[in-house]
């Protein structure tokens, strides 16, 4: 298996023609949003929205393990997100999420999932722009919530018939926009290797700007790892990753092997793996513990003073203490992934 490289950074953006333009990622709503109703009159001011929260600050970037990951699986409920036939991508989601969940709690990570099922978070009466909008907003506030160090959104693109590949969205636009690059980067990597050593030569479509992620210019990126207006933004670098085309007939034959969903999982496990890998060199050292004072030399005694007697020697043999028994090594606990709420009523 190929080897995961170290990232250089991102060349400055030149125009990159796209095979196609038809592709959709993740709904995020439609060109533009056309009522039918007739127009009843100026509507009442919306509510100001909460200011969006700060970047988060490159100190609380930069610490060391454990992690803590939050794994999103895309879509879910009544948003079943792309298709072909019987094969729906918010289960592939879903089951591509829970594969790798186990996988980063064996190795020391705090795993948070969005949905361990086909729920949603929030309120979800209907498949409308509103409604994935706020949903999205609800596994963003939770992911937050958590100080998770990394976001993944698992998702398998939709699109013509003959599109096909794999490709992971970053937003460049963010404080971390460089981590965010770097993310997408080694998990496109270990993506591509563990699919193609499974015995499928994806191609590889490379990283790509999130900017303008589906069909609603409103939204400069996609909600879940960019800046809106009117949402919360994520607080730490994130994906969005496209393993396959779920359109694409031969790659959705690739989708119903539950090996292939296994190494798919395992393809973000490495990818995680890589990036937690570049970024401790650059947590700085802790600080050197303060100097110990030097102790205080305790007076001598007076020439004219009279030592005091040494005791005689105890007349048994005492016995010996015994040696304190060796502490046991201090290891970090496994963490174990861990189950946000159930179903919202109402959400399916």
């Amino acid at each position: 298996m190929k080897a995961i490289e170290t990232p250089a950074p991102p060349p400055a953006e030149t125009p990159v023609p796209e095979v196609f333009v038809e592709a959709y990622h993740h709904h995020e709503g439609p060109p533009a949003i056309v009522s039918s109703e007739p127009e009843a009159g100026p509507a009442a001011p919306a509510a100001p929205a909460a200011p969006p929260l700060p970047d988060r600050p490159i100190a609380e970037l930069l610490h060391p393990p454990p992690y803590t990951v939050f794994v999103d699986a895309g879509h879910g409920a009544l948003d079943s997100g792309a298709g072909n036939g019987d094969l729906l991508e918010k289960d592939v989601n879903v089951d591509v999420a829970t594969r790798l969940a186990p996988l980063l709690g064996a190795s020391g990570y705090n795993v948070y999932l969005s949905r361990w099922g086909d729920y949603t978070l929030s309120p979800f009466p209907a498949n409308t722009y509103e409604n994935r909008r706020d949903e999205i907003q609800a596994r963003v506030d939770v992911a937050n919530s958590v100080h998770a160090d990394i976001l993944v959104s698992i998702h398998f693109n939709g699109g013509p018939k003959s599109a096909r590949g794999l490709e992971v969205y970053y937003n460049p636009d963010r404080s971390f926009g460089q981590y965010n690059w770097t993310l997408a980067d080694v998990a496109r990597q270990g993506l591509v290797n563990h699919i193609r050593s499974a015995g499928y030569d994806v191609p590889d479509r490379g990283v790509k700007n999130d900017a303008g992620v589906c069909c609603n210019p409103a939204n400069p990126h996609s909600w879940i790892l960019g800046t809106n207006d009117g949402f919360r933004p994520s607080t730490m670098p994130g994906i969005i990753g496209e393993a396959m085309f779920i359109s694409n007939d031969y790659e959705a034959q690739q989708l119903w092997r539950p090996e292939m969903r296994q190494t798919i999982a395992e393809g973000y496990k490495a990818g995680i793996d890589a990036y937690f890998g570049w970024l401790l060199p650059q947590v700085p050292p802790p600080p050197p513990p303060p100097p110990t004072p030097e102790p205080t030399p305790e007076p001598t005694a007076s020439p004219t003073e009279t030592p005091a007697p040494t005791p005689p020697p105890p007349t048994s043999t005492p016995t010996s203490t015994p040696s304190p028994s060796t502490s046991p090594s201090t290891t970090m606990p496994t963490p174990s992934a861990h189950r946000l709420p159930g179903p919202t009523p109402g959400s399916t």
